[in-house]
């Protein structure tokens, strides 16, 4: 090469950012930013999707922390699934779908199912109607597992309508001294529950990432093609917030017909495509 066509260039290390005067404190900047038109961020912060670096452990503390993880797609369709829900079940403003047990099963059973859900306690319900609830309080001298859930259940139960505003909830916790408050309808049918762990985790993390029903944020990486579809749909129906065609080069055939296949099939969907380094690249996504 030419010595003069020679261009000068610089590197991170050959640039210094002068400090200016300033009277915003810290404590009074914002730097929360638009994920998509759905999702906001506290922090503009997005783990990248590589075996590596994301699944559930870091999805979590990156939603806590205001910013969002992204699961890998190295791994089989259901194990995926199963990182999304364990980020979305971590921690849940209301619990929609809490597990449940009938009446009239086996001790045992309701046992084997806390264990296998990690839960320390577990609703107790009849043709959908709440019937009592039974926790590790209730077990802890318990040796019969062959007996009823009905004859160690609590029955006594302190509960809350639907509609309940967290605060109002933390203080009837907190005045009754229970752990868990289901959410009942005037049928007394359950509708949710609020456990204290979710309350004290809300506190302890006031700018975590959450959907509308205070779970924590969390997208998923798909790749190209049929496959990518399958692994969307199933993604999707386990509460994945934002879908990532994540590519080495996403400025390709198969990138911008999956996407254009994923947008027809999931319009009210988040999702997120490349990678691209140009602004062709952008644009043809885009469109």
């Amino acid at each position: 090469m030419e010595l003069e066509k020679l261009q000068q260039a610089l590197t991170f290390d050959d640039v210094l950012l002068l400090p200016a005067y300033s009277e915003i404190l810290p404590n009074q900047t914002d730097v929360s930013t638009r994920l998509s038109r759905k999702h906001r961020l506290k922090i503009p912060f997005v783990s990248a999707a590589m075996d590596t670096v994301t699944e559930s452990r870091l999805a979590i503390t990156m939603a806590q922390e205001g910013g969002i993880g992204i699961l890998h797609k190295n791994m089989s369709i259901e194990k995926q699934v199963q990182e999304v829900v364990k980020v979305k079940k971590f921690e849940s403003g209301i619990i929609r779908d809490p597990v449940t047990i009938a009446p009239e099963r086996p001790l045992g059973e309701a046992v084997a199912l806390m264990q296998k859900h990690s839960i320390s306690g577990i609703p107790v319900v009849r043709d959908g109607v709440l019937v009592g609830i039974l926790t590790n309080r209730d077990l802890r001298f318990e040796r019969n597992l062959s007996q009823t859930v009905e004859q160690v259940m609590t029955k006594e139960l302190i509960t809350a309508p639907e509609g309940i505003s967290f605060g109002e909830a933390a203080e009837i916790l907190h005045r009754h001294k229970v752990e868990k408050l289901p959410v009942v309808d005037s049928e007394r049918r359950l509708r949710g529950l609020i456990t204290i762990k979710d309350l004290e985790k809300a506190k302890r993390f006031p700018n975590a990432s959450k959907d509308e029903h205070g779970s924590l944020l969390v997208g998923a990486a798909v790749g190209v093609g049929d496959t990518a579809l399958e692994r969307a749909d199933a993604l999707l129906s386990a509460g994945c917030d934002v879908l990532v065609i994540d590519t080495a080069h996403g400025h390709s055939r198969g990138v911008i017909e999956t996407l254009r296949r994923m947008r027809k099939a999931y319009p009210d969907a988040d999702i997120i495509a490349g990678n691209v380094a140009t602004a062709a690249g952008c644009e043809a996504l885009v469109e």
